[in-house]
């Protein structure tokens, strides 16, 4: 055992110490990495055009070079468009300018805030220049300063400028323009190849990574791949859709609230706004601070103003809060909070080119860690899927005592599954957890009551929401069979002619779920009794005597539902031989031909691991008795 553990705490060693040298790696290596990540994502974007131009009969090399041709030149023109608009909105500055220095006088006058952010302004402006705010104190009203006299204790400060030569000047611009020239250049390039060759690509990954695991590598490749490209698609078709609603938007606003005067430029910020908010949480900012102060400077009054930061709040309340969230998620499978610790993590690895493939780069980390048994912390930790079962997650609320968010749980279960499956797969499992954890001294009585209270509330709620639900339908289907000639049909016959008795094998566990099973058997047309998980073996005996069931159903949960349900039902075989009984054993890992032989009952006693099983059962042994009851009524 200590062996195994020191091997499985190595193995996590060597799994940080890879995962360190790998972000170590990525870090100093960004100015590889990053074309690389760049054209992989540009790859999976325009690998579907390819596709479908290939179909089309085309050659992959003519395919590549149309799809590569058009896509930079839709950028390219999109870049000179907005860049001609841009110089235009320069060369408009003066005529603006009259407006904004009337929309500043206004602030200033209106503000003491901003006179005094002013006046402070001004005073660390002269004092970064050492120059005496004398005048301007003066005039601005307040005294004078002292003086500073330049003595050789307070020499006069000096500053040596180089003046660089021409041939430097032309290396720095020449630098600073060539470098993402050549990234940009180098991007394309890697688009093309790896769209060209894609297929002997993905071979060559398959051959070095999972050449022993073929079926494994090639899910996991599929499964990014499909993820990165929905992802994209719907980012695309968001930020598009984002494009034209601002861009109407702000002719809206500009036709209602700018007194006759059009908005300028309206579609190329509508353009600007959709490309750059496929930056994220940056790029929105970027974008609409260019509209946000055109609406300001140009138009009189502030109702374009106003309007358009409404504009701009709502697009993005609604887009950011209410659609990404449901169809990102779903199409990337990461969590929100991880979407944001990746644009944090890949920010700080890779600078703005890293916020920009941070998600993308964050779909094959999960990809990874989904199929790598060893990183699949990182699923968990990122995914969006659940990691805890519905009936952990339910008993977890309970341990911790918190029944109403344990409720909600239910409830949210509830919109997409029936109570059937809620009860066998959810509440069920749950209280077969806490007795367990109990008999193993983890769990103190006290909390065992609890959680066994809660599941009692949890059952009569459902219980009633779902007698609710029944009458809404009966009363929908009887309005429908009132205005058609076909026979409304029901489980069973009216006025309970079928009496099903449940009893506990042994515990209050055994109770609860034996109110579960006679829950839906009242709800099918059942009438059911029950005896109390307090009653002696020796009473529900008695109880049968007197009641004189027509059907006897023994609950009992593990982890001792064998060796309890084995005397109850071999008592029960003794003395009414004639009563049809059913045992049930709720739990689905049970073998049933094994369990059968412990209990050693009648043979003809059914034994059953679900609740689905039991009604089935139940029904079966029920037709007998739904003859004698039809005989009886026609007879009489």
């Amino acid at each position: 055992m200590a062996r195994a553990q020191s091997i499985d705490r190595y193995a996590r060693l060597m799994t940080a110490l890879a995962i360190v040298l790998v972000v170590a790696v990525l870090y100093f290596g960004r100015d590889i990495f990053v074309p690389v990540a760049l054209a992989i994502l540009l790859s999976f974007l325009l690998s579907p055009l390819v596709v479908w131009l290939e179909r089309m009969k085309l050659p992959r090399a003519v395919a590549v070079l149309i799809v590569v041709t058009v896509s930079a030149s839709a950028v390219g023109v999109a870049g000179y468009i907005i860049g001609r608009q841009f110089v235009d909105v320069v060369n408009q500055l003066p005529s603006y300018e009259g407006e904004l220095h009337r929309k500043l006088s206004s602030l200033r006058s209106h503000g003491h805030f901003f006179q005094k952010l002013e006046k402070e302004a001004k005073n660390i402006s002269a004092a970064a220049t050492s120059q005496p705010a004398t005048a301007q104190a003066a005039r601005d009203g307040d005294p004078a300063p002292e003086r500073s006299f330049h003595t050789v204790d307070n020499p006069m400060p000096v500053q040596i400028i180089q003046h660089a030569s021409p041939f430097e000047l032309l290396g720095t611009y020449a630098s600073s323009l060539l470098s993402p020239l050549a990234t940009t250049v180098l991007v394309v390039v890697f688009v093309i190849f790896m769209l060209y060759t894609r297929e002997d690509l993905r071979d060559r990954v398959i051959r070095l990574v999972g050449f022993g695991q073929m079926n494994l590598t090639t899910q996991a490749l599929d499964d990014t791949g499909t993820r990165i490209s929905r992802y994209l698609g719907s980012l695309a078709i968001v930020n598009t859709a984002y494009g034209l609603l601002v861009a109407g938007g702000l002719w809206i606003a500009g036709r209602m609230f700018g007194h006759g005067t059009s908005f300028p430029n309206v579609l190329v910020w509508g353009l600007l706004v959709g490309l750059l908010r496929f930056i994220p949480y940056i790029g929105i900012f970027i974008g609409a601070a260019f509209p946000l102060l055109l609406s300001f400077a140009v138009f009189t009054g502030s109702g374009v103003f106003v309007a358009t930061v409404g504009l701009f709040v709502f697009l993005e309340a609604v887009v950011s809060q209410i659609i990404e969230p449901y169809w990102y998620g779903t199409s990337t499978g990461l969590s929100a909070l991880a979407v944001l610790v990746a644009a944090v993590f890949w920010t700080w690895i890779w600078g703005p080119a890293g916020l920009l493939l941070s998600t993308p780069l964050t779909v094959c980390v999960v990809v990874i860690g989904k199929y790598v048994p060893q990183l699949q912390f990182l699923d968990i930790m990122l995914g969006d899927e659940p990691v805890l079962d519905d009936h952990l997650r339910v008993y977890q609320r309970l341990i911790a005592s918190d029944e109403e968010e344990a409720a909600e749980l239910i409830r949210d279960s509830r919109k997409d599954k029936t109570l059937e499956v809620i009860y066998d797969k959810t509440l069920m499992p749950a209280l077969g957890l806490a007795e367990i954890d109990f008999r193993r001294g983890k769990l103190d009585r006290e909390r065992l009551e609890f959680i066994q209270q809660a599941m009692r509330d949890l059952i009569e709620e459902l219980g009633d929401e779902e007698r609710e639900r029944i009458k809404a339908a009966a009363a929908k289907e009887k309005e429908k069979d009132e205005k058609s000639e076909a026979p409304r049909r029901t489980s069973l016959p009216k006025d309970c002619p079928i009496n099903v008795m449940v009893l506990p094998a042994r515990g209050v566990s055994d109770e609860i779920v034996g109110r579960m099973l006679g829950q839906l058997l009242e709800l099918r047309g059942y009438c059911l009794t029950y005896a109390g998980a307090a009653s002696l073996t020796s009473e529900m005996v008695g109880q049968i005597e007197k009641e004189k069931p027509d059907i006897v159903a023994v609950s009992a949960m593990p982890p001792a539902a064998v060796a309890h349900a084995r005397y109850l039902c071999k008592r029960i075989s003794e003395r009414f031989a004639q009563t049809p009984t059913i045992v049930a054993v709720w739990d689905t890992d049970t073998d049933l031909n094994r369990a059968r032989k412990r209990i050693a009952c009648r043979e003809t006693t059914p034994l059953v691991n679900d609740l689905e099983s039991a009604i089935q059962a139940i029904d079966q042994l029920a037709k007998p008795a739904l003859v004698r009851a039809s005989e009886a009524a026609k007879a009489g």
